[in-house]
């Protein structure tokens, strides 16, 4: 879901962790660092997190229009890249003779 599109919905669903003075003192410094509040920095960064765990996942969880969009794309016909073509020609470089 892009970000986008997250911030038109409204925000329904809550998240509580317990953290040690530390961890919450960091936590608080770091969010006014970057100029966020708590609640946007810890989200930011869950999230990213989150994606990053799952990018290399071979389930995907798509809404129906995601759906429509990622099947859509899917089903377009392959287009020839010229630049990369060239690319898949070329010899690597660990393959060319020194």
């Amino acid at each position: 879901m892009s970000q986008a599109h997250e911030t038109v919905q409204r925000k329904l669903a809550r998240l509580a962790v317990r953290l040690t003075p530390d961890q919450d003192a960091l936590i608080r410094d770091a969010a006014a660092t970057s100029g966020q509040s708590i609640s946007e920095f810890v989200t930011t960064a869950a999230l990213t997190r989150a994606e990053d765990t799952l990018v290399d996942r071979r389930l995907f969880r798509l809404d129906d229009q995601a759906w429509a969009e990622f099947s859509a794309i899917l089903d377009r016909p392959a287009q020839r890249l010229p630049e990369l073509a060239a690319l898949l020609n070329d010899p690597a470089p660990w393959d060319e003779a020194v």
